[in-house]
Parts: structure tokens; sequence; C-alpha cells
């Protein structure tokens, strides 16, 4: 009997638990010298298999007769070994009812997912189609009217004076930077990085040589920021080599008084010094990144870096 309850629980994992509940059935059928057997969880019948008295599923769709055992074989079983393989089969059945109920209340569970990730897709369809239409409404006049900035610019339409064109350079100037504008509002946003910590973890890993850093980072939540991984560990190894020299670097990572900014402030020891060309790499980075830094040599080398989360930074430009 144990064998044939642990060929059928292992039919329930390979199947599902409705070819578990089938060979239940079968088996509990093949054990008494059934004609059939069903299922029953309260007064609704799960499965049937073989012979089953109309009668007896109609009473209990109706609810007019007591509520009887889970499993149910017919004939009924009169040697005392067949009552027991229906005891213990009996028994054994509310396990693989209540997978079976799991297994339908995940099955709506992703029915549902589905139908919201269609919806969602359906909707980010729409939105891209509403922001192309909107970028090529805003970028169509606005190059026409670089164009005839240009013209003039040039001189088609005969001589400037000195005051039209300081007019037309900063029409120009307006018109570049209004195009700068809409492409990075419109263009499509760039993945970013989901968190920040372990970026920053790697870049200041203990080293020989090297001062061990004190890392103070948010342990109860992610850190999402925008721009791609490559350039934060290019900012990460590049504050950390630039405060390679110090005796003493202290790392902390948390959120700006601005709403969805982060600041990330390095202090070393005094004395400490940051090279010219990390430093010009770091606001090169911090500028792609959409943030500022700002460096204090006294009364120690302190450099502090506020940038945007992931869902305040604009998509970057387009060129």
């Amino acid at each position: 009997m144990e064998t044939t309850l642990t060929a059928v629980a292992e039919q329930a994992l390979r199947g599902g638990t409705r070819a578990g509940l089938e060979a239940l059935l079968k088996a509990s059928m093949r054990l008494t010298g059934a004609t059939g057997a069903a299922l029953y969880e309260g007064r609704v019948c799960v499965m049937k298999v073989g012979n089953v008295p109309a009668r007896r599923a109609e009473a209990r769709d109706t609810g007019t007769t007591k509520r009887p055992s889970v499993l149910e074989v017919w004939p009924a079983p009169l040697a005392t070994s067949q009552r027991n393989v229906v005891a213990r089969f009996s028994a054994f059945a509310p396990a693989l009812l209540a997978a079976h109920a799991r297994e339908v209340a995940q099955g709506a569970r992703q029915a549902r997912l589905l139908e919201a990730k269609l919806r969602l897709e359906r909707t980010v369809k729409a939105l891209d189609r509403r922001r192309s239409r909107a970028a090529h409404d805003l970028r169509t006049p606005l190059m026409v009217m670089k164009g005839y900035v240009d013209m003039l610019l040039k001189g088609t339409g005969g001589p400037l004076s000195a005051q039209a064109q300081r007019y037309l350079e900063r029409i120009a100037k307006v018109a570049a930077d209004q195009k700068e504008l809409i492409d990075r509002r419109l263009s499509p946003p760039a993945p970013g990085l989901d968190d920040l910590r372990p970026v920053l973890t790697k870049a200041f890993a203990p080293m020989r040589g090297r001062a061990t850093s004190s890392l103070s980072l948010p342990g109860e939540r992610t850190v999402p920021v925008r721009g791609t991984r490559a350039d934060w560990e290019l900012l990460a190894r590049t504050l950390a080599r630039g405060t390679a020299g110090a005796v003493a670097v202290d790392v902390h990572l948390g959120p700006a008084l601005e709403s969805s900014h982060w600041l990330l402030r390095v202090r070393t020891c005094p004395g400490a010094a940051l090279p010219a060309r990390a430093e010009a790499v770091l606001r090169q980075l911090a500028g792609r990144l959409g943030g500022t830094l700002a460096v204090a040599v006294e009364p120690r080398l302190e450099l502090t870096l506020r940038v945007p989360g992931d869902e305040a930074l604009p998509a970057p430009a387009h060129r």
C-alpha cells in the first residue's frame, strides 16, 4: 500500500495533481476490486473513475445526504483489508486535494499576471506612439526655424547688421538648446543600474597597499540609479584609485535632501589630495550620469556626488 501511495505521489509531481488524483482513484479500484471510485471535497465531486452511480453523485450535488468520506468506491468494500485500503487512501487524499487547490490558485494568479503583462505592454506601445508623434510635432517647426536662421546667418538674404547678427545667433542657440531638451525628454529611457551598493563594495574592497575603506551603505533598501553599469563602475574605480594614497577613507551613501536623489560622499584623512586627471574624469562622469560633483580640500579632501535616482533622471540625449 505504501509503495502504491509513493507511486501516486510521484505521478502527482510529474504530471500535476489531477494526474495524481486519477492515479489514486485507479489504485483504490485495483486494490479493492471496485468498478468505480469518486473523490469528493465537501459536497463537490472532484473526480470520478469507472462506474459511479449517478444517483449518489446527484445526491451529493443537491446536498440531500449526509457528508460522507472523501473517497468512496463502488461496490462498497466488504473485507477488512479492502476497508483499510479505502481508509488509508482517504487519509492521503486531503493532501492531494490541498495541492490541487494551490495549483488551481497558482494557475489563476499566473493568468492574472499574464493579463496584466499584456495590458502593460499595450499601454507602453501606446505611450511610445504618443511620444513619437509628440517628438515629430515638436521637432518639425523647430528644424524649419533653425534652417531659416542658418540661411540668414550665411548671408543668403543679404548682408546683416551687427545687431541682426546677434539676434540670429541668439535664436540659433535657443533653438539648439530646445532641440537638446526635446531629445532628452522624449527619447526612450535608457536602462539604469538596479543597485549601486555592490559596485561601491567591489571598488572599495580591501587591497594590499591600500587603507581599508569604511563603507556606510543603506542596508534595508536597494539604491537604483540611472546610468550604465560601466559608467558607475568607472566612477567607483576612479574614486577608489584617486583616494588610494589616504590613510583612511570614509564612504557614505544615502538619500539626499532632494526627493528621489542619492548622495555619495567620500572623505579622507587630512593631507590627502585628488589628482587633477582623476577629478576631470569624475566631473565628466558625474555630468554624464545627470549629477553634480563638489570637491572640498580643506580641512580634508571631501568628494560629494549628488545624483538623481532611477525615476527622477531624464533620459540621456541621443545625438
